[in-house]
């Protein structure tokens, strides 16, 4: 298979990782981005790579087949249009826009590939979850943790845009459509974002709960499924998975069995989700614009119930 010619806008620290990815897997021709400093720190490692500050600039200077849009979330809807109106494939960052109707834009092209930047969706422990799930029957309660650091404050966001998102979409893809949430927020610096966030998630006859914040000075992601059969743990950080099971449960002395498994190797999901981007075909797609629209939705809704 031809690698395809690759860009990527945004040279920051997540933006540095997408183009490490993309000049591996792909024929990467070009990096935008306005802060010269962050080009400083990229043009040097990459032979044959165009560096612009200007993203009309490059579209128009350069052959493209796709590219990732990994800038302050205010920006990628308006930057990945001007890719999408080329007819160019667009990998759009969570949370891809700040306004649901900056994203529902989208709908308009069907001539290009425009995928939200899911990530965890591609973590392996994520899909030996899915592949173990009939092992605890039916699903009772879905809690996930996420605890980030170096809170985002100059991207006119909170938490709950920058790490709940990732466990609404996770949840969803477990448990289906959401019926209804609540959201509980705290306020620690100022009153314009949340920095911890306490949602519940309600899937009809399963619920699921999220807890996120990005002011205690650690990293914690994981997610606990339980079932009437047991309970699956995963770390998305350490890609370690365990079963957790009852055993002689109506007897005089129940107890609980632990398998847990880790991987040989780490492997990593961003390379897995440029992989599924660039090459896979439409049927294989891990996620779509709809599933982004819905999780922002979501989202947003969540922000709207707890002000």
């Amino acid at each position: 298979m031809k690698d395809k010619r690759t860009a990527v806008v945004g040279a920051g620290w997540f933006g540095r990782a997408h183009i490490r990815n993309y000049s591996q897997i792909s024929k990467l021709v070009a990096i935008c981005d306005a802060n010269k400093e962050n080009l400083e720190l990229v043009k040097g490692l990459y032979d044959n790579i165009n560096v612009y500050t200007n993203v009309d600039d490059m579209i128009k200077s350069e052959d493209i087949d796709a590219a990732s849009v990994v800038t302050p979330p205010s920006s990628i809807p308006t930057i990945s249009r001007k890719f999408a109106e080329k007819g160019i494939d667009v990998l759009m960052e969570k949370p891809m826009a700040l306004k649901l109707s900056d994203l529902e834009q989208f709908k308009e092209f069907t001539n290009c590939r425009i995928m939200p930047g899911f990530i965890e969706l591609y973590n392996p422990v994520f899909d030996k979850l899915l592949e173990n799930l009939p092992e605890i029957g039916e699903i009772i309660t879905v809690a996930s943790k996420r605890i980030g650091l170096y809170p985002k404050r100059d991207w006119n966001m909170g938490v709950i845009l920058d790490l709940s998102i990732h466990d609404i979409y996770l949840q969803e893809r477990i448990l289906g459509e959401v019926k209804n949430v609540i959201g509980m927020v705290n306020r620690f610096v100022d009153n314009k974002h949340e920095d911890a966030a306490f949602i519940l998630l309600d899937f009809g006859k399963a619920k699921g709960s999220i807890e996120s914040n990005w002011y205690t000075p650690t990293k914690f992601r994981r997610m606990y499924v339980h079932g009437v059969n047991g309970t699956i743990e995963i770390n998305f950080i350490s890609q370690t998975f365990n079963f957790r099971k009852g055993l002689n449960l109506l007897g005089d002395n129940p107890a609980t069995k632990d398998e847990t498994y880790s991987p040989l190797k780490l492997e990593e999901p961003l390379k897995r989700e440029i992989l599924n981007f660039l090459y896979d075909k439409d049927k294989d797609i891990k996620v779509t614009l709809d599933d982004g629209i819905r999780a922002l939705k979501i989202a947003l809704e969540v922000i709207e119930k707890a002000k």
